[in-house]
């Protein structure tokens, strides 16, 4: 065997090895999300959506990064009933693209936004997709202008995706600009128990009790 064919074989097998280390680490959203077990109707939208494919490609091209806001099964639960299925199946695919960022950041690099921040879903201007973020240390909150929502854990982080958790689903404005928020019920307020007057009770014994003895002198008079 030639050296050069020596050399040639070599650069094959850094190249395969280069391949294979590309593809084992490039990530894929639905594993990440599958990994919790509390991210199923978020999993559901991405699949019949076709958008978890299409950041799964985007992420292996793009240089910037890209971020997720992933909303946990009981954020969806909270909705009111219906919300998710009444929509049209554009409107559900910009519901997701609302819950994606073009670029990664990190949870220190929130407060360097600039609002409002660009999503996935479209314009910014007033009735559309407006996202504004405030970060105050480690606490970031998201305000669609419909819903206001916390961003929780960190599900997985690397240069080319960043996952969070969010405690509401996020809902743009220019879909659900009439949306109303259910709203809890007041719990009741335990009886409350009659307070008894203990001087008007006495004092209606001792009226009673002269009564009878009124009516007892005047019997007793009678029969003399």
């Amino acid at each position: 065997m030639t050296k050069q064919t020596v050399f040639s074989f070599s650069l094959v097998l850094i190249f395969l090895f280069h391949c294979t280390k590309t593809i084992a680490q490039t990530p894929d959203i639905l594993k990440i999300l599958d990994k919790p077990g509390e991210f199923t109707v978020f999993i559901r939208l991405l699949k019949s959506t076709g958008m978890s494919d299409q950041i799964n490609g985007e992420v292996q091209k793009s240089t910037s990064g890209y971020t997720v806001f992933a909303p946990n099964d009981k954020a969806f639960s909270d909705l009111r009933s219906g919300t998710i299925n009444s929509l049209t199946d554009l409107q559900k695919v910009q519901l997701i693209q609302f819950h994606i960022l073009a670029t990664g950041v990190t949870l220190s690099n929130f407060q360097t936004l600039s609002n409002p921040v660009p999503t996935q879903a479209g314009g910014i201007g007033k009735g559309e997709f407006p996202l504004n973020v405030t970060s105050s240390g480690k606490q970031v909150q998201l305000a669609t202008g419909v819903v206001k929502a916390t961003l929780g854990k960190t599900l997985y982080s690397d240069d080319n995706l960043i996952v969070y958790q969010v405690d509401k689903v996020l809902l743009p404005l220019d879909i659900f600009s009439g949306y109303e928020p259910t709203v809890s019920a007041p719990a009741e307020s335990p009886p409350v128990a009659t307070k008894v007057n203990e001087s008007g009770a006495v004092s209606l014994i001792l009226n009673v009790m002269w009564l009878y003895i009124g009516i007892a002198v005047n019997i007793a008079a009678f029969s003399l």
